[in-house]
């Protein structure tokens, strides 16, 4: 069984090696044919290169600037943790490891919280680029936001599409989470699914498909390019589309390598990132939605859709998650019931507009 995960670890270990021919630490400078200086960024992920999120997003992100900067900024890009892994790769981009990197803030439990709020599970996020309206608009219009990131200059944030509940066996309703082990990331996700009867296990992503396999975990709470991308439909039946959570991403640059850049530069890149890249991030994830869906019943797989009631069991549920999260931030200073609000106005401002 290929999965994509594994098919690139050639090209992975190309990129590593790759990497060490780059002088030191942080942006590099070479010279182009025509004598002008040439800024060298290193950008880390986790995904694999073939990911869509890669293909059809930090690629097309990354060429442009190049294209826009005549040449003068080029973004190599170090796919599949090469360069840092996903938990590490904030700090990788602080110490200048990393020149760029993007990676998921449930990596972070608690080092981002205001930021989480767009992990709190059930909040009606069903799309990609409804979500990622919603937290960019937090960032540039909450100083608290802002602030958890202030050791690197962000590039934008964006959210995945609302994630199913995806099984061995049919979970068919709320009450079929009862005594299941799901594979799910960190943050408010955790609480709710224990508060649903299930255990929430923690895993490396890669990880989900060897797992279920073997029973050790009945199924994953994961967006479906996960599902797709690491083959889970071949292991896993049956799929609930709660629209569970729709989790949080940035995409950070290294301050030293900023403060390198020409302030032409500079303007290129604000404007092929914030709510642009953030858009163009998030079409990889819906576009792909309909592909690992399809992918997934022409395996054999089924997939329910909880009707409104059901719906609002779940939504019902996430409620007391909801409040935990606000209580808790507000006893540490921080406007987290506010923040909560503003999300659901915004979620209900954007709902159905992309």
């Amino acid at each position: 069984m290929k999965k994509r995960w594994q098919i690139v670890a050639a090209g992975a270990l190309a990129m590593m090696l790759a990497g060490s021919l780059l002088a030191g630490c942080g942006a590099s400078k070479d010279a182009a044919a025509d004598g002008k200086k040439v800024t060298r960024l290193k950008f880390t992920h986790h995904n694999p290169p073939n990911a869509f999120v890669c293909t059809d997003g930090f690629e097309p992100w990354a060429k442009e600037i190049e294209k826009r900067t005549g040449g003068q900024v080029k973004i190599d890009i170090y796919p599949s943790s090469t360069l840092a892994k996903p938990q590490d790769a904030y700090d990788a981009v602080v110490k200048g490891t990393a020149d760029i990197a993007w990676s998921y803030i449930a990596y972070y439990p608690g080092r981002f919280p205001m930021t989480e709020v767009l992990n709190l599970p059930m909040l009606g996020v069903d799309k990609a680029t409804m979500g990622s309206k919603v937290v960019w608009d937090l960032y540039q219009n909450s100083p608290y936001l802002k602030n958890e990131f202030k050791d690197v200059k962000v590039l934008t944030l964006h959210t995945h599409d609302g994630a199913p509940v995806t099984s061995r066996k049919p979970i068919n309703n709320i009450d079929d989470m009862q005594g299941k082990k799901l594979r799910t990331a960190g943050g408010p996700l955790v609480p709710y699914i224990q508060s649903l009867g299930a255990a929430a296990m923690a895993m490396p992503a890669p990880d989900t498909y060897q797992a279920t396999e073997k029973g050790v975990i009945d199924g994953c709470v994961m967006a479906w390019e996960a599902v797709e991308m690491l083959n889970l439909q071949e292991v896993a039946k049956y799929s609930l589309d709660a629209n569970v959570t729709s989790g949080t991403f940035f995409l950070i640059m290294n301050k030293k390598a900023w403060d390198s850049l020409t302030p032409e530069q500079q303007k290129i890149f604000d404007e092929e990132s914030g709510e642009k890249a953030s858009q163009l991030f998030a079409r990889a994830w819906d576009e792909t939605k309909k592909k690992s869906t399809d992918k997934f019943t022409k395996a054999g797989g089924k997939i329910l859709t909880p009707d409104v009631a059901e719906q609002a069991r779940w939504r019902e549920k996430a409620q007391p998650i909801w409040e935990k999260w606000a209580i808790d931030l507000e006893a540490k200073s921080l406007p987290a019931k506010a923040v909560l609000a503003e999300t659901q106005k915004l979620v209900e401002k954007y709902r159905g507009k992309q």
